[in-house]
């Protein structure tokens, strides 16, 4: 095994001595009750948990069917009483399993294949929406970079990347000395871990943490849920790092006097925050920030905010289960005389952006509400344009303008591949006709 696997192990067995196999971790465990696991056999899981750790091999059938389910909630870790991170324990447990029960070409070639999926769609969709110059000095190496702090954004993202132009504006109207980096070329790795494949993580995931040390930045600020997740739990406590990793709305609420020094009036609204749990303090950080801002009303709704910690990715395996939640929190904010959705992350954006379609609603990021705050953004949400359905005509010049600056062509299996990629998330959304449509038309200009 290499040093990193070492480490990882060193991790599991950390955990393995300090459970006392009580069960409370799958007793909480929103998935297993999803997938009708017994809360009564919590001990038996949990045995069979340790004697994974322990003895390593395949793992049990009841456990298994635990792994599988898993969403990384953290619901495991906060009940924990012996404060293990549970959710870390499962995730490398999990890891491990698959390596055995299958050869790990497999895991390889499944995780390549993803991958590559999911780099085709982003590299389209940010090339639709940005203009060269600010892309490419997204995806800049890290290693080159100078400034006290690195924004890393994760791969992801760049399917909404006004979300990265509010963050820029935010930071730079706090006068801080920043970079940004991100893309495909920085990816976390959480393909590669989830399929078991710990060579390429090490060599793509491992290698993009060891990339921000050497840029010489003494503060890493993240924005994606599953790359603050995996660099906080298979990165930070593996090694502890030269610099300080935390989420930026954790950040931005840690220096919110700043923030409020430089507010401006904004027009009254109501919103309701779409919450997740899971990922450190971001909801009360996000809670904080909003709660600041001139003629913003918090409007209190119950949530099914412990289900996931965050839309889409490992969630998606509960498609009805997410949608039931998305209807949920648009017909209780209507209910409530909200005017405003404000989501946390990139996924949840994506999945709610299309609720302007059916309901009242405007759905914006919490990022759009804080740099127009500071008199900055406004910058277009081309992504929900096309979620929600309407005309594209706004959409499609902007995408025919930034294609040409960043040398990038569309073609009709293309518009066919992002169609799906856009429509077929669980969320709320508009007709894809239009969008479809609008963009085949594009593609066949040349």
């Amino acid at each position: 095994m290499s040093a990193y696997a070492d480490r990882l192990e060193a991790l599991v067995a950390d955990a393995a001595d300090r459970c006392t196999g009580c069960g409370k971790c799958f007793e909480v465990c929103p998935t297993a009750r999803e997938i009708g696991l017994d809360a009564g056999e919590a001990k038996a899981r949990v045995g069979e948990l340790l004697d994974l750790a322990r003895d390593g091999g395949a793992a049990a059938d009841g456990l298994q069917k635990w792994l599988n389910a898993c969403d990384g909630s953290a619901r495991c870790s906060d009940a924990c009483p012996e404060g293990i991170n549970v959710r870390q324990w499962v995730t490398i447990a999990k890891m491990k399993a698959l390596d055995v029960a299958r050869p790990r070409e497999v895991g390889a070639a499944n995780a390549a294949n993803r991958f590559r999926h999911m780099a085709q769609a982003v590299r389209l969709l940010a090339s639709m929406q940005l203009p060269s110059e600010t892309l490419k000095k997204i995806l800049e190496p890290a290693e080159r970079r100078t400034a006290e702090i690195l924004f890393y954004t994760g791969c992801n993202v760049l399917r909404t990347p006004h979300i990265v132009l509010n963050v820029m504006d935010i930071l730079d109207a706090m006068q801080l000395d920043f970079d940004v980096v991100g893309g495909t070329s920085h990816c976390c790795g959480v393909y590669q871990f989830q399929e078991a494949d710990l060579p390429t993580y090490e060599r793509m995931g491992h290698r993009t943490f060891q990339r921000f040390g050497q840029s010489g930045a003494s503060k890493v600020l993240t924005w994606c849920p599953t790359c603050t997740k995996n660099f906080d739990e298979l990165e930070k406590d593996v090694e502890e790092p030269f610099f300080d990793l935390g989420h930026i709305s954790e950040f931005l609420a840690a220096n919110l006097e700043t923030l409020k020094a430089r507010f401006v009036d904004q027009p009254k609204r109501r919103v309701v925050i779409h919450e997740h749990l899971g990922i450190g303090a971001t909801v009360d950080s996000i809670r904080k920030l909003l709660g600041a801002v001139p003629n913003l009303e918090l409007v209190e709704l119950v949530q099914d905010s412990g289900f996931s910690y965050a839309c889409g990715g490992q969630a998606a395996k509960f498609k009805d289960r997410e949608q039931a939640i998305h209807r949920a929190l648009a017909e209780g904010a209507v209910a409530a005389g909200a005017d405003t959705i404000v989501t946390m992350y990139h996924s949840c954006h994506r999945a709610l952006a299309g609720a302007e379609a059916a309901y009242p609603l405007r759905v914006v990021n919490f990022t759009d509400v804080i740099a127009e705050a500071l008199g900055r953004g406004g910058h277009p949400d081309y992504y929900r344009l096309y979620k929600a359905g309407g005309p594209m005509d706004e959409a499609v010049a902007a995408a025919r303008k930034f294609l040409a600056s960043n040398g990038v062509r569309v073609d009709e299996a293309s518009v066919h591949s992002l169609t799906a990629d856009i429509f077929n998330e669980t969320g709320l959304a508009g007709s894809r006709d239009s969008f479809a449509q609008a963009f085949t038309a594009l593609a066949k200009e040349g």
